[in-house]
């Protein structure tokens, strides 16, 4: 399917220019129009907004329009008039018929998030597996009671009763010692999955927020790793459960013992002591009540708080030793029991307390679906963009064996599969929900500590890498899951949870870790691939096409998963000449003469870079 021709908007600065009480917009029609206005809803009414050309260029046409900033979210949408026929633009594309509000473009007024997050790149570690304080292969000698210990070379078991519990023991002195392979893979933010005391390697299930697990090092490594990165130009972010905290935590053993306590109305008890909600009935997790004013004062509200804390609200560790961020896990569910519903309050007062203690800190929140509505307000940053990304890009380049696990979900569906025309659709449709900012503040994972590794879902390097070239160029930041760039294999979450194999190195996929310091650089040396716009051009069963820009720069990305015939393009479609091939892997081609064209014989990709002329 052919884009090129279709009206264009996007929330980047090229197209947005806000102002204190109204928008500037700006919207791309090639071939003209006879009108075009913005619709937009205020108080629950519609109005629609004329705008004017701004100038006409070889066949396209720019115009601009001027709209009022609500409070909050201003929606809006365009109508293109030609003749009586409305040609509807919103972010899910251009349509010939009456559309819904849901896909409409937002724009979020008040303070935004960090500027520096669209243009790195994330690398997650789950402490446990990632290193060790030495490379010693010794069998462990000492683990806390709960623990099965196994060898670092041993295979996770994978989902089961004793996955939570398989003990490797690597610590935060152990990923400090590494920080020279994040930097040369060109990672800029070190993620670590929870680091508080817990009965589990994967420490969801917190007995206490007031240190880091011994197990890890305790404070003091956190704080060495946190200097040694911060001292790299890196960022260090921790992730915290605001949804429930663990069977054993010190608020909940309080709960338990005193009906009458503060920390009783921490949580949702049906039957005291013994009855009480958990995560998805898991006993071990009970979940966390956030229409206690205490629970979210001393969760998140006061300076000391549990999540400002680290950030620096108490004034207890050095600029050197704070987190830059936290990613919020289970925060599609944290605030929401039945008919209760608090979740927009939740995180519309963690972004507004990061914001005043961390103004830089980043709020990345877990989502597993349809993230949109809970992002349409002042509050999570961005989100965990499993479905406007990681399963489109599963379904489209997955190749692997039956019975892998599908992505963040909690059921054994297999995986589905889809050309690369149904992979495009999926992420226009579900990222339509997302304001820009969010978006583009939102992470592209191929794999993470909660899926299978991607290794295994497209068992094949090239389309591996395919896989990063989309994740690397497309609106979004690059999320590395520890191992990914090596060629780990996983097939669920927990067998995905595998050690990093530092004294096997002769395992390394080497190829496939060039390609992910080639991309994860492109990433950050192109502004455009950070906060530029994107423009899909075209595609069909086994390729996607599609343009990147900002200001001057404007880069092509051509991913193929298979061949086809060559498709061309008009450069006054790309608004840009004067191109030239940055990256290129697998079997694509493209030609720069009197049309472009791209074209692929097998899987591969190619980024071009071009200089803007028109628009």
């Amino acid at each position: 399917m052919r884009f090129s021709h279709d009206p264009h908007h996007d929330g980047s600065p090229d197209y947005v220019s806000l102002h204190e009480d109204h928008a500037r917009l700006r919207v791309r029609v090639p071939g003209g129009a006879d009108a075009v206005y913005a619709h937009v809803v205020e108080d629950g009414e519609a109005e629609l907004i004329e705008g004017e050309q701004e100038y006409s260029s070889e066949g396209v046409s720019w115009y601009t329009v001027q709209i009022p900033l609500l409070a909050v979210v201003t929606p809006y949408r365009f109508a293109i008039v030609r003749g009586r026929r409305y040609i509807w633009l919103n972010q899910a594309g251009a349509h010939d018929h009456e559309v819904t509000d849901d896909g409409d473009f937002r724009l979020i007024t008040g303070p935004n998030p960090p500027s520096w997050v669209p243009g790195t790149a994330v690398y997650q570690i789950f402490p446990d597996r990632f290193a060790r304080d030495d490379d010693s292969l010794d069998p462990l000698t000492e683990h806390p009671d709960w623990a099965v210990p196994r060898h670092w070379d041993d295979e996770p078991s994978g989902s089961g009763p004793a996955a939570a519990v398989e003990y490797y023991g690597g610590t935060l002195d152990g990923v400090r010692r590494h920080l020279d392979h994040l930097a040369d893979l060109g990672a800029e933010v070190v993620y670590l999955t929870p680091f508080f005391p817990a009965r589990s390697t994967h420490r969801y299930d917190a007995a206490g927020f007031d240190e880091v697990d011994p197990l890890l090092g305790g404070d003091a490594a956190l704080k060495a790793l946190t200097r040694e990165a911060h001292a790299r130009g890196m960022r260090v972010m921790g992730d915290l459960t605001t949804n429930h905290t663990g069977d054993r935590h010190e608020w909940f053993e309080t709960a338990r013992a005193d009906a009458d306590s503060e920390e009783a109305g921490y949580y949702y008890f049906t039957d005291h002591p013994d009855g009480y909600v958990s995560w998805l009935g898991v006993r071990s997790l009970p979940k966390l009540d956030h229409s206690s004013p205490a629970l979210r004062e001393r969760m998140y509200g006061a300076d000391d708080s549990v999540l400002l804390d680290r950030l620096g609200g108490s004034g207890h560790s050095a600029e050197d030793e704070r987190l830059d961020g936290w990613r919020i896990d289970v925060a599609n569910m944290t605030g929401r029991l039945g008919a209760q519903d608090v979740n927009h309050e939740v995180s519309g007062m963690i972004a507004t307390r990061m914001r005043e203690i961390a103004p830089q800190a980043w709020l990345l929140a877990e989502h597993f679906y349809d993230a949109g509505p809970d992002t349409r307000h002042d509050g999570w940053h961005g989100v965990m963009n499993y479905a406007g990304f990681t399963r489109p890009v599963w379904a489209w380049l997955n190749t692997g064996p039956e019975g892998v696990r599908y992505a963040a979900t909690h059921t054994s569906a297999p995986l589905p599969t889809s050309g690369a025309a149904a992979a495009v659709r999926a992420m226009r449709t579900t990222n339509a929900g997302l304001p820009w900012r969010v978006r583009t503040h939102s992470v592209n994972a191929l794999s993470t500590h909660d899926s299978a590794r991607f290794a295994t879902v497209v068992a094949d390097p090239v389309l591996h890498a395919v896989g990063v070239a989309a994740q690397a160029t497309l609106p979004g930041v690059p999320f590395v899951f520890a191992g990914d760039e090596i060629g780990l294999e996983g097939r669920d979450g927990e067998n995905a949870r595998r050690t990093m194999p530092w004294h096997r190195t002769g395992d390394w996929d080497q190829e496939l870790l060039d390609a992910h310091r080639r991309l994860l650089r492109l990433h950050r040396s192109l502004p455009a691939l950070g906060a530029g716009g994107l423009r899909w051009l075209d595609s069909g069963e086994h390729h996607m096409t599609f343009l990147r820009s900002l200001g001057e720069q404007v880069v092509l990305v051509h991913l193929a998963n298979g061949p086809h015939d060559e498709r061309t393009a008009e450069f006054q479609d790309l608004d840009a000449d004067g191109w030239e091939t940055v990256e290129s892997a697998g079997r694509v081609r493209a030609r720069f003469d009197g049309k472009v064209g791209v074209g692929a014989e097998g899987p591969g990709h190619l980024v071009a870079v071009g200089t803007r002329r028109v628009g």
